[in-house]
């Protein structure tokens, strides 16, 4: 397992890199046996510190966390906390999903990004915003549950699919009550 731990205007001490090293080491072998990579940034801005977490379970699974305080050990520890508890959920099919990748690779569909620039009129306010791409995608051919898990461990507010019953792409997205929609166009 290859770890990254970075620090964004602060300087990571031997004693915190430790800590960090000893939790994820105790947090991947409690739920996940085995991950490629974990990236851990550390932040200092004005007053507080923010922690993110990605634990690279396979090739296109990802789990992420984010925290905030005002204390790094604090801080990745909260993190871990609510890295923990969104695995808890999932636990037993984490183990299945790591062992059913290992052994077949999941048929996936690639996934076009753009960066669409919004048209500025000339009193230069700009009222629509641009929409950007964060990078390349694969869209996972999954059933709803797993969609679902896959939104709520890489704490995205929206996830896209092929759905594997109907082979149609599909949506599951985080509604503003805090239940879940799925929109199946079919």
């Amino acid at each position: 397992m290859k770890t990254i731990i970075t620090g964004k205007h602060l300087d990571i001490g031997e004693s915190l890199k430790a800590h960090i090293e000893k939790s994820i080491t105790d947090m991947v072998a409690k739920y996940f046996g085995a991950v490629l990579e974990v990236h851990v940034n550390l932040a200092k801005s004005t007053h507080t510190f923010e922690t993110d977490l990605a634990f690279h379970i396979s090739r296109h699974f990802i789990v992420r966390a984010h925290a905030e305080d005002s204390d790094p050990y604090r801080c990745f520890d909260l993190a871990m906390h609510k890295m923990d508890k969104r695995t808890q959920k999932y636990r037993s099919r984490l183990r299945q999903t790591k062992r059913h990748e290992s052994s077949v690779e999941k048929e996936q569909a690639p996934a076009l990004t753009y960066v669409l620039n919004a048209e500025s009129e000339d009193n230069g306010e700009d009222e629509n915003p641009i929409i950007i791409a964060e990078m390349d995608s694969v869209v996972p051919t999954v059933c709803v549950s797993d969609a679902v898990m896959h939104m709520d461990l890489m704490d995205q507010t929206v996830v896209m699919f092929k759905n594997v019953r109907s082979g149609k792409m599909n949506v599951v997205f985080r509604r503003q009550d805090g239940n879940v929609g799925w929109i199946d166009p079919s």
